[in-house]
């Protein structure tokens, strides 16, 4: 039996991730929903090589998920957006402006979403090329 070699396409990237991130927003597309805070729930995934931080054992060669995670945080609780699409385009910038050459999936969650029929969450994944 002949297997073909794994292609760069076929192949599973590393990653470093963040899933389940919680916090507390004033995000709605309604003034009401604005004044008051709901709960959102991110997970994010930066593609990266880690081969050099599995041998080096070094922060300055992967993706730091405590900082990651800071300005998933920072972004969500200090500023106001109408449109989840918004949220999660801002947070990728951000995440950008210190990690340009990675490919970032970003899940966005609004939790017990103000909606007929009380859905758990509802919500946008964007997901980005590298920025070089």
């Amino acid at each position: 039996m002949r297997t073909e070699p794994a292609t760069a396409q076929s192949r599973s990237a590393d990653c470093v991730f963040v899933r389940g991130l919680e916090f507390e927003g004033n995000h709605g597309h309604t003034a009401a929903e604005r004044r008051g805070t709901r709960r959102f729930r991110v997970s994010v995934t930066l593609e990266v090589p880690l081969a050099k931080a599995a041998s080096s054992d070094r922060l300055g060669h992967t993706v730091d998920y405590w900082k990651v995670s800071e300005i998933i945080v920072r972004l969500g609780t200090k500023s106001t957006y109408k449109l989840l699409e918004a949220l999660a385009g801002a947070m990728i910038r951000e995440l950008h402006k210190v990690y340009p050459a990675v490919a970032i999936t970003l899940e966005l969650e609004k939790l017990a979403a103000p909606c007929p029929g009380a859905p758990a969450s509802c919500g946008v994944r964007l997901l980005r090329p590298p920025l070089r």
